[in-house]
């Protein structure tokens, strides 16, 4: 799986529920246990200016910015979109 793949739901409607910390932290635990060597560089930071933005990450010499906030995504069993909040990760271009 690439680390772009790995989608945590966190909190699921509730921010309070999750937090920007224990996000960052599953999201860092999960591409682990998928087989990633996942350095910290620098890590957790807390987002400003009401971005999603929750830290950094390096993987096979790429960095990766991690984020957390509410995400869309689509119910299966019903076809319904349903809006929760996640981590996910996306590349940083240099």
């Amino acid at each position: 799986m690439d680390p772009v793949q790995i989608l945590i739901r966190v909190g699921d409607t509730d921010p309070d529920a999750g937090g920007n910390e224990v996000a960052y932290q599953e999201w860092v635990y999960l591409a682990r246990e998928a087989g990633w060597d996942v350095v910290e560089n620098p890590g957790f930071q807390e987002p400003r200016d009401g971005g999603t933005h929750v830290g950094l990450v390096e993987i096979e010499g790429l960095t990766y910015r991690i984020h957390y906030g509410l995400r869309a995504r689509l119910d299966l069993s019903d076809g319904e979109t349903v809006l929760g909040y996640a981590a996910w990760a996306e590349p940083v271009q240099r």
